[in-house]
């Protein structure tokens, strides 16, 4: 990542060299009015360098356990743990009908004691423990390590592992990240570059979320020609302990750990209106429904969604009375009742 070339597959490509715009002192003011509104991800730099937390993790990984574990009410978090083979890239298998990885069920104190065990390893397994929410678990924590930049009410969530890496994906709300311990390595592709992202099953994912099946750091590009386009608009940055990164919601992220010791916190949220309904589930439906149609009914299909999801061409029913608009008026308790109960009924008939 740190060279200006990369061969793979035969050619010669450029690595992502734009980096990530960086601030310094960024408060409330700061983040919503100059940062939050322009839709991109942005490095702040020794934002949580204060925290308890950092500077235990500055003075020893098992300092920073013993912190943490004053902290942790033993609840019973996912662990995953893969070989050591897979050069902690944590993805699916090579048949894509399964993980390269495990999923083991153990208290967070166990998983931190599994990546201080194999610290000094040559070939450590691949251990990730995450978004283990400080609210149920370590909610002493959370009280001391504050950040001021979100909401009081939303959640932090608290990451461990060693060289992992958490293949590029995309979260559908906002996110600041936080490193409390080690260093990370984000690569960020913008929304628009879907098409040369080579996604890989949008039902059966590693994480959640729909993932690229391409390597950042080793592309293949006789399999993957379009990623190229995607490294030209891609961006990157290194982040440190007290560093911290804002990742817009649909952005598409791969974060790095590069250290045999790791922590992180981070923060969800989404402030924009929430319909009743995810978008993601619309999307589902809409493959099932529309994409084995006729070219020329997908165009028409595709017109319609433009018309009435998109607006395209304005309010498409403003010639309507208020009160007579359904749906396409205000979305009232009564009305998206009534439009849930309907689809519904269709899912039923599927």
């Amino acid at each position: 990542m740190c060279g200006k070339f990369h061969i793979c597959a035969n050619l010669t490509i450029p690595l992502p060299m734009k980096t990530t715009a960086e601030w310094q002192d960024v408060d409330v003011d700061k983040f919503r009015n100059e940062i939050y509104r322009h839709d991109r991800p942005a490095v702040f730099r020794g934002l949580v360098k204060d925290w308890p937390a950092v500077r235990e993790g500055r003075k020893s990984p098992q300092a920073l356990c013993d912190y943490i574990r004053a902290f942790d009410l033993g609840r019973p978090i996912q662990t995953a743990v893969g070989p050591p083979e897979i050069k902690g890239r944590l993805f699916y298998n090579d048949g894509v009908d399964g993980f390269n990885y495990e999923r083991i069920h153990e208290k967070f104190q166990d998983a931190i004691t599994r990546i201080l065990t194999n610290l000094n390893s040559s070939a450590p397994p691949a251990i990730y423990a995450g978004a283990v929410s400080t609210a149920e678990g370590f909610p002493g924590f959370a009280k001391e390590n504050t950040l001021p930049l979100v909401s009081p009410s939303v959640v932090s969530r608290i990451w461990a592992g060693n060289a992992v890496t958490a293949p590029t994906h995309y979260d559908m709300s906002d996110n600041i990240a936080c490193v409390v311990a080690g260093h990370r390595r984000c690569t960020f592709f913008p929304p628009d570059q879907l098409p040369n992202l080579y996604v890989g099953p949008i039902e059966f994912t590693p994480a959640g979320q729909p993932t690229s099946m391409v390597k950042v750091g080793a592309p293949d590009l006789v399999r993957y020609p379009r990623y190229a386009q995607a490294l030209a608009a891609a961006e990157t940055t290194d982040l440190g302990p007290g560093d911290a990164v804002f990742i817009p919601n649909m952005w598409w992220h791969n974060i790095e750990s590069l250290d045999p010791f790791n922590i992180l916190v981070n923060y969800w949220w989404y402030d924009g209106p929430r319909g009743p309904g995810a978008p993601f589930t619309a999307l589902v439906y809409g493959i099932l429904s529309l994409r084995e149609l006729p070219p020329s009914r997908r165009e028409i299909w595709r017109r319609m969604f433009d018309h009435y999801v998109f607006q395209t061409n304005g309010d498409p029913v403003e010639h309507l009375p208020p009160e007579r608009r359904g749906m396409l008026g205000r979305l009232t308790r009564q009305v998206v009742g009534a439009a849930k109960a309907w689809l519904q009924n269709e899912l039923q008939r599927l």
